[in-house]
């Protein structure tokens, strides 16, 4: 099955029972001959509940939020760490997410992608051409959702990559891939709602 494309959406089942975990990978290369600097693109999660205020909902528990400062909780897990290079092998960044785990107020994760320092060093995801996040079945290895980063909106530094949604009891990936121009991390926090 091809991966879904922007915009579309598809029922996390597997032979009628539920999926109970996805696997988050972000892969990149740092561009050649580059005097930016280093790119250090970081993949998170955030537990919200859809009922909240913001545009999607806030933030459930704070300490089940996974990003590259919080790397292993209740629900989701960074199982190869921080990636501050995008050297060596792919994928760089990996996050490991288990429904069953999530707090129970938890109906939607919301999936960002974003360049650390990335306004200091004038940086967008546009330079990193081979820059993907993926979305795959943890058990089957089947891939869900795919998309290129650096065919973002023009100057993205952030992304909403993907929205996972639980209704009647089912989660559904959506494949959002939405970029934010000028966006780093905490303003995906403050746009979820994070108070800290």
């Amino acid at each position: 099955m091809l991966p879904m494309t922007k915009g579309g959406s598809l029922p996390l089942t597997k032979n009628s029972e539920p999926l109970q975990e996805v696997r988050l990978e972000l892969s990149w290369s740092p561009p050649k001959n580059s005097s930016k600097g280093s790119y250090d693109l970081d993949a998170s999660a955030f537990p919200l509940n859809s009922n909240g205020g913001g545009p999607m909902g806030t933030i459930t528990e704070v300490s089940h939020i996974c990003y590259w400062g919080q790397q292993k909780t209740p629900s989701m897990e960074h199982l190869a760490g921080d990636d501050r290079t995008g050297d060596g092998d792919e994928p760089d960044e990996i996050i490991l997410i288990r429904f069953n785990a999530l707090p129970s107020n938890c109906d939607l994760i919301a999936i960002v992608g974003s360049i650390d320092k990335a306004i200091e060093r004038g940086q967008s995801f546009a330079e990193v051409a081979d820059a993907t996040m993926q979305i795959f079945n943890n058990k089957t290895n089947e891939l869900l959702a795919s998309a290129k980063l650096a065919a973002l909106d023009a100057g993205s530094t952030g992304c909403l990559f993907a929205s996972i949604r639980k209704k009647n009891q089912i989660w559904t990936v959506e494949n959002v891939s939405q970029g934010y121009p000028g966006k780093e991390l905490p303003d995906f926090f403050q746009l979820f709602g994070y108070q800290g």
